[in-house]
């Protein structure tokens, strides 16, 4: 949401987000954030804040601990170090002129960090806490939205831009499916490293496939180290969920026969990091992505709200600051003044054009990842006995972990900038 609103005053749009809880919140524990994130974020202006705190990855390693085959792909040969801060600097071009494709900026970073820097770049009282979305109304012929709360109070916008999340409350009312359920789960915890800890950490983000579970880790800083497991969900998840300690077990039972830190890692995590949850996805086929994803009127989505997808290629959060950078894009070109107090069907009509041209623009990609992350979850998960035999003869050997950074190597663009907000619209 905080992406959504800063994304919106950089173009001259004053937004107003509506936050459910009392405060910030982090629902997880950290993200990984590949190229493509980056280059939104440097569009928000706000990277160098969080490249200060977070540690540049080297590379990615994939290992597999049935078969031995360890794979490495290098990802910032491209950087250098230059007075402590990591600086991009070309590679030397081969003979057609392109550079290498592992120049890709990549960091690991805490949620709640994330948010806190969005959120301190936002002005005073843009951020309405306390404020559950409960409905969603729109008048036949009338061009505005009325938002309905928790508390009984009821917002009338001239937008409304649906980022809640993958239990999404807008989404169904612009008409799509409730994200269902893939059959498998993630667990994840941050561990917190003290002095004298056995292990040396590289900078990688590093992947442990087994027989039908997974299990990987990334260094966040010196001291922190993002842990995840993902698995088929079992009938007894409901439970393990509840308890901090018997998700440690159950999390600790997943990897008993892996090698390395991983188990460390959860023997060291805090209760408040630990996490299980469902992997939820919504499909769209091809032909019906335009007709869905554009939104109803004057409503549409982004992020998880219109697209939740596998975790598989780290793309969640990067892909979702991605369709924040192209929806604020095209709402630039409107040249609309969202003052005016003679909003008409006229203006609306104009929105939605600009939503169209919004899903235009984003259908290919998000399909891709989404494609990507699916085929990527099942091969590398080894639910099959002919799925691990893929995995281990022709995927890890062939393409190892090069997969993750084709779809990191893609640029959103830039945004106009505007100095001044003009009031425009609340989402």
């Amino acid at each position: 949401m905080h992406t959504t609103y800063y994304i919106g005053g950089r173009i001259g749009l004053k937004t107003l987000v509506l936050e459910r809880s009392d405060c910030l919140r982090a629902s997880g524990t950290a993200l990984i954030l590949w190229d493509n994130a980056w280059k939104a974020l440097d569009a928000l202006g706000v990277a160098d804040t969080l490249r200060a705190d977070y540690c540049l990855l080297d590379g990615i390693r994939g290992f597999s601990n049935c078969s031995g085959v360890q794979k490495d792909v290098p990802l910032n040969r491209g950087f250098s170090n230059c007075s402590g801060v990591r600086k991009y600097v070309p590679l030397i071009k081969d003979r057609t002129g392109r550079s290498s494709m592992y120049c890709l900026e990549s960091r690991c970073v805490e949620r709640s960090v994330l948010l806190e820097t969005l959120a301190k770049a936002l002005p005073d009282g843009s951020i309405r806490f306390n404020s559950k979305l409960v409905s969603i109304n729109k008048e036949a012929g009338s061009p505005f939205t009325t938002l309905e709360l928790a508390d009984r109070t009821f917002i009338t916008a001239k937008i409304v831009i649906g980022c809640d999340g993958v239990n999404s409350v807008v989404a169904p009312w612009i008409g799509l499916e409730a994200a269902k359920p893939s059959g498998r789960v993630a667990i994840r915890g941050m561990a917190t490293l003290t002095e004298g800890h056995r292990y040396t950490v590289e900078k990688k983000m590093v992947q442990i496939v087994g027989k039908e579970v997974r299990a990987g880790f990334i260094p966040c800083t010196d001291q922190k180290v993002y842990w995840f497991i993902t698995r088929k969900s079992q009938p007894q998840d409901a439970d393990v969920s509840r308890d901090p300690e018997i998700l440690r077990c159950a999390a600790l039972e997943a990897v008993r026969d892996f090698p390395g830190p991983i188990g460390e890692f959860i023997k060291s995590s805090p209760a408040d990091t630990l996490s299980l949850a469902d992997i939820k996805v919504r499909w769209f086929w091809p032909w019906e992505w335009d007709s869905k994803a554009k939104g109803r009127g004057s409503v549409t989505l982004l992020g998880d709200a219109l697209h939740p997808m596998m975790p598989d290629l780290g793309q969640g959060a990067s892909s979702a600051m991605e369709d924040a950078v192209v929806l604020a894009r095209c709402l630039s070109h409107l040249n609309l003044n969202f003052e005016n107090i003679n909003w008409r069907e006229k203006q609306e009509r104009r929105i939605e054009e600009c939503f169209r041209e919004y899903a235009a623009a984003r259908k290919w990609r998000v399909l891709g990842i989404s494609g990507g992350a699916f085929v990527a979850g099942n091969v590398m998960d080894g639910y099959s006995s002919f799925l691990r035999f893929l995995r281990e003869w022709a995927w890890l050997p062939f393409i190892s972990m090069s997969y993750i950074t084709y779809f990191a190597a893609s640029d959103c663009g830039n945004l106009p900038l505007q100095s001044t907000p003009t009031h425009a619209h609340q989402i």
